[in-house]
């Protein structure tokens, strides 16, 4: 009986389609036939199927009952293995046999499973490129610091430099200015052992220039503080100077060596 209502639905088509093709009695909700293909998809025994309800095939509660195209339906096999198809469902009026719903399924198991692998790729597709973005901003957040900080650096290591400089141009100042200084001492002695009618313009004149060797000394005096207090104290902490600014210093505080005292000349 089965097989003739099969036949009288579907004619050939039963046993020929690809498809995995079975009958439902709209009345009891059983099956009453089944083609080969829906026993292979199934990995059940083809007349083990006959007397199932949907709910007994269905892995998921749906309802399934009115004729139309259904997506992803799960199907319950022997095994209790989920599978998926696509299930198209024509309501059928036999004379002989009543109100049947006649049921293709066309297995989209691997498919679908393709698609969910596509879309979890696409989904650490768009996190990986979310993290980039992240990782962009802050290696973009990290260079603006690292400017910043060299910036920094360099102005303390141009202060650190220029109070070098200051200092050592004080320094050399100091020994003419101090030559002046003791040299002006010297020559105050000396002046108040001549007699007095020589010695009013010539103290005038030691006075003035007594005068301008103080001043200069409290400038270089300055000079030298002001240095300090641009300097980095602190060694440990010192930034290094460039090389090339190193070799300037050097060569300037060289040159600065070689120029001759009054002493010396």
């Amino acid at each position: 009986m089965p097989d003739r209502i099969a036949h009288a639905v579907f004619g050939l088509l039963f046993e020929t389609s690809t498809d995995a093709a079975f009958i439902v009695d709209r009345s009891t909700g059983r099956v009453v036939s089944a083609n080969v293909r829906a026993a292979d998809l199934l990995a059940r025994e083809r007349d083990s199927l006959i007397g199932l309800t949907l709910a007994d095939l269905a892995f998921e509660e749906r309802d399934l009952a009115a004729p139309g195209r259904y997506e992803d339906v799960g199907l319950r096999r022997g095994d209790d293995y989920p599978i998926y198809v696509e299930l198209q469902i024509a309501h059928v009026e036999d004379p002989e046999y009543g109100a049947l719903a006649a049921y293709m399924a066309r297995d989209k198991t691997e498919r679908r499973g393709l698609e969910r692998e596509l879309v979890a790729n696409h989904t650490a597709l768009f996190t990986a490129y979310a993290d980039l973005e992240k990782a962009h901003a802050q290696l973009g957040e990290t260079k603006q610091e690292l400017e910043t900080r060299n910036a920094e650096i360099a102005l303390l290591a141009w202060r650190a430099a220029m109070g070098e400089l200051v200092a050592g141009i004080a320094h050399h100042l100091n020994n003419p200015v101090g030559a002046l200084s003791s040299t002006t001492t010297r020559l105050v002695v000396l002046v108040s052992k001549l007699p007095p009618e020589h010695r009013s313009e010539l103290e005038r004149l030691l006075a003035r220039v007594s005068q301008i060797s103080r001043r200069i000394e409290s400038n270089v005096a300055a000079i030298v503080r002001a240095s300090r207090a641009n300097a980095i104290d602190d060694v440990a902490h010192r930034p290094e100077l460039p090389p090339e600014l190193e070799q300037v210093l050097s060569t300037f505080a060289e040159r600065l060596d070689d120029i001759p005292t009054k002493e010396q000349s």
